[in-house]
């Protein structure tokens, strides 16, 4: 999967707006392969509304994640700022999604509040930034995902998640991160 590293003029400012713009798409892309890659490895989802179900939960996990490691390097409004307009996109783009599936309605609220629990709830876990997010963090989410599949084979999803694709789109984010994000 292709997401964009690095600005195309390296030397320019960016403002906060635009940093979290572009790990908004990041994160957007990071989880649509997670949910293609489960479906590749066969797991089972009967819905639409499922698949959007798991979007959320990765996406949850991403912006926790980039919360942390802005953390250090960011002021307290900076990072306010960052962290509001990441999901604000994130929440236009889910809203998109379950309207294409589920109809007309207010999709964001609902969605804003998940990501506050996953965030409450993943903050008393440990992070480091050479390390990434705990194994405890990583099993969480697959919890999550496990909660937000089929019935068939849900027994191996934690697993799956907390091995494999939890690892990767880590790596892959923390890239990201490193090239488009400066305070």
């Amino acid at each position: 999967m292709r997401v964009k590293k690095k600005w195309n003029k390296a030397e320019s400012e960016r403002s906060i707006a635009q940093m979290a713009n572009a790990i908004a798409g990041t994160i957007w892309k990071l989880a649509a392969a997670v949910l293609l890659n489960l479906e590749n490895e066969n797991f089972e989802t009967e819905t639409q509304g499922q698949r959007i179900d798991i979007l959320e939960e990765v996406i949850g996990f991403l912006v926790h994640l980039v919360d942390r490691r802005i953390y250090v390097e960011a002021t307290v409004e900076q990072r306010a700022e960052f962290v509001s307009t990441l999901v604000k996109d994130l929440a236009r783009m889910l809203e998109d999604s379950r309207i294409d599936v589920q109809g007309d309605g207010k999709y964001q609220a609902a969605f804003i509040d998940k990501i506050n629990a996953r965030s409450a709830e993943y903050s008393a876990y440990s992070f480091n930034a050479e390390q990434g997010a705990s194994f405890t963090m990583r099993c969480t989410l697959g919890n999550h995902v496990q909660a937000s599949m089929g019935e068939r084979d849900q027994r191996w999803i934690p697993d799956y998640i907390e091995g494999r694709e939890a690892p990767e789109i880590e790596a892959s984010l923390t890239r990201v991160m490193d090239g488009l994000v400066r305070f």
